[in-house]
């Protein structure tokens, strides 16, 4: 699909759509269009008397030297003047949003594949959604068939009968101390295939000689005990209910058929055990495997099995998964040398899941090989991509969060996929405590996030802010006296000219007293520390310094607009002679953040490519700059981690309703003062790939 470049957002107000208008600094300006975005230039906003005032001293706030004190003083008069005649301005600042940051104006109208709530889903009407829900099926307490040995007490071969384990117990219900007991055999459908007889004779008559040598009557093999009808198709996700109730477990090993290969044509058992392990499905036979030690038959040499203990298995089979510490800490936890918490055991699960091949039976295969080792297990729904698999199992056990918490996860690269935790910001998963919940799972690997404390980003232009800086006489007769002291001068020069020279020489060396005080009174006047201020969040394309934002937004730089000291993974930070931590510039402190400002201000990145932004939040007086492939739209905390708020920042995609994660910045904890929570939203990790019309984007001066 070919859709024109024209991003747009929800805006705050009424939640209308509006063409999404980016102001950026003049070099990316004046650059190529090449965004899906239009652009426009940065506008000061402070009143002209503000800015008249603050120019004298613009030139330096602390002055150094008689060379800045002269500058400033020769700056005095013509701002007086200008200050003066100013007295048209009537700029004024409107008290917005009662003060708090721009609202989500969203509300979600559509349906969704699967609700947390079951009232919900029976609206949806019976289908493979209802029964994705259903969390009434925990564990298979049986095997539905086994495969008995003929002449059970003989060490020779007599053959199996392949039986139902219900019929089995009806006959043997009179001996009511005929336990159940079983061996079972695991294998590789790579080196032992169902389509090949002489291979399934091979791996049978190996089952049985393990069974035997076990001193058990039957034993589960799913090449004979798992037959095609739905129920057992079902069960292939169940295998580890089967494995936990069994005596002892064996595994057959041989030659792969995968490929004519030295690799591959090995009869050695180690090489074949390491193949064999390298299959996804055989990672929780192994977890869930009855005892201490496990017997290894070779088709190569069956009379020599090689019995390999549980905790050898990750340095000896495993290693080639690169996952050998994450899956021997598996192992002990299984063993009970070892406590995880459930979060950090499906945490570890899903990485070392997804880190071994298979051959799919559905897409979301991997998502359902963790749920044989979980307590709920959702009915299999064939339609689930990889990412609703997950999300359904994580509904359903997820007393921890795991979705939620994956939300405030900052990927370390673009392509990181969802079920790799990795955080840009260093922070583990159980570090997060999440404040939102995910309500609903949707089509296209998106969710319903419901609770989240949202705020709208203000792109296309700052806009005059409301503050106060405290009750203060001298500050309002500081700003009376720089208002009006170009008066003195003009009454001082027509008295000197009507012949009343006295007083004219008095008015004009009290102006010029005041002239020469025009740099006190401006510090006076405006300066002091805020006791309040309309909280915005303002966005713009590129990076400007402090001083120059803070002059756009207030009319003056007085230092009191700083950068976040840890806000985004570009954020730069000093311990000062004080010991406190102040945030610095990056593009000062970072040769890596100059760089790619710098590359930034060419306009070379392309649709789907990283760009540098900077978002500007008033109410914290803070600045950060971060990286992005498009203008987020709008801020939902979703979390907490370290002390500080996780802020998915999100682009909103208008043809499917849906909030994409574009970056996770990290927001004081005291923005919840000003910020409302947003009702149910679409929520996705990742946006898809989009074709983007060849015609470029015309940057215009809106």
């Amino acid at each position: 699909m070919v859709r024109p470049r024209s991003d747009r957002y929800l805006h705050h107000q009424d939640g209308r759509l509006r063409n999404l208008i980016v102001q950026c600094t003049d070099d990316i300006f004046a650059a190529p269009g090449n965004a899906t975005w239009k652009r426009t230039y940065i506008r000061k906003v402070s009143p002209w008397k503000a800015r008249a005032a603050t120019w004298v001293i613009d030139f330096s706030y602390d002055p150094e030297s008689w060379n800045d004190w002269g500058v400033m003083v020769l700056r005095a008069f013509p701002a007086a003047i200008g200050m003066s005649l100013c007295f048209w301005d009537l700029t004024e600042a409107t008290l917005e949003n009662s003060g708090w940051y721009a609202p989500v104006n969203y509300t979600f109208w559509g349906t969704a594949k699967v609700w947390g709530n079951r009232l919900e889903n029976e609206n949806l009407g019976v289908g493979l959604s209802e029964l994705a829900n259903n969390h009434q099926i925990y564990h298979v307490l049986k095997p539905r068939h086994l495969c008995f040995l003929n002449n059970p007490e003989s060490d020779q071969p007599y053959g199996i009968t392949v039986r139902a384990v219900d019929e089995w117990e009806f006959e043997e219900k009179a001996d009511r101390h005929r336990n159940l007991d079983y061996l079972f055999v695991a294998f590789s459908g790579e080196q032992f295939p169902n389509s090949s007889p002489e291979h399934m004779m091979a791996l049978i008559q190996m089952a049985e000689h393990a069974c035997r040598e076990a001193k058990l009557p039957a034993f589960w093999i799913s090449s004979h005990c798992m037959l095609e009808t739905t129920e057992n198709q079902v069960d292939v996700y169940r295998i580890a209910d089967i494995l936990r109730g069994a005596q002892k477990m064996a595994i057959v090993v041989g030659p792969s058929t995968k490929a004519d290969t030295a690799a591959y044509t090995a009869t050695d058992t180690d090489t074949l055990l390491r193949q064999w392990g390298n299959r996804m499905w055989t990672f929780p036979e192994v977890l869930l495997c009855p005892g201490h030690s496990i017997r290894v038959y070779n088709r190569a040499q069956p009379t020599s099995p090689l019995t390999i203990t549980k905790n050898q298995f990750a340095g000896r089979v495993w290693a080639d998964s690169g996952d050998v510490e994450l899956s021997s800490q598996l192992i002990d936890h299984y063993n009970g040398t070892l406590s995880l918490s459930r979060l950090e055991l499906a945490v570890l699960l899903l990485k070392c899941l997804f880190a071994r091949e298979t051959h799919t039976w559905f897409d979301g295969d991997h998502s359902y090989a963790l749920m044989g080792l979980l307590r709920l297990r959702p009915q299999i729904d064939s339609t689930d991509t990889p990412f609703q698999a997950f999300a359904r199992i994580s509904l359903a056990n997820d007393s921890d969060s795991l979705l939620e918490r994956a939300i405030s996860i900052l990927p370390v690269s673009q392509t990181q996929p969802f079920h790799d935790f990795s955080d840009a910001y260093q922070s583990e998963l159980w570090d997060i405590s999440p404040t939102c919940q995910v309500a609903a799972i949707c089509d296209n690997d998106t969710v319903v996030i419901d609770g989240a404390h949202g705020a709208t980003i203000h792109w296309d232009a700052f806009y005059f802010l409301t503050y106060t800086t405290g009750l203060s006489w001298k500050r309002w007769g500081a700003t009376k006296l720089m208002e009006y002291q170009f008066i003195l001068f003009v009454a001082g020069i027509a008295l000197c000219a009507s012949r009343q020279v006295a007083p004219g020489i008095i008015l004009i060396l009290v102006y010029i007293a005041l002239w020469l005080a025009t740099p006190n009174l401006v510090r006076l006047s405006l300066g002091g520390k805020l006791t309040g201020v309309q909280a915005a969040l303002f966005g713009f394309e590129g990076y400007l310094n402090a001083p120059t934002v803070e002059r756009a937004i207030f009319g003056g730089n007085f230092d009191r607009l700083g950068w976040s000291t840890n806000g985004s993974p570009l954020s730069c930070s000093r311990i000062n002679e004080f010991g406190e931590r102040e945030g610095l510039d990056p593009y000062s402190a970072d040769v890596n953040v100059r760089n790619r400002v710098e590359k930034a201000k060419h306009g070379g990145a392309l649709p789907g490519q990283m760009r540098i932004f900077t978002l500007v939040d008033t109410y914290n007086m803070q600045m950060t700059i971060f990286e992005a492939e498009r203008p987020p739209s709008c801020v939902f905390l979703c979390g907490a981690e370290g002390g500080m708020r996780r802020a998915v920042a999100c682009s909103y995609d208008f043809t499917t309703q849906t909030m994409y994660r574009e970056t996770v910045l990290r927001m004081p904890t005291t923005s919840l003062n000003r910020m409302d929570r947003v009702a149910r939203f679409r929520f996705g990790l990742r946006r898809p790939e989009e074709k983007f019309a060849v015609r470029p984007a015309v940057a215009t001066p809106v």
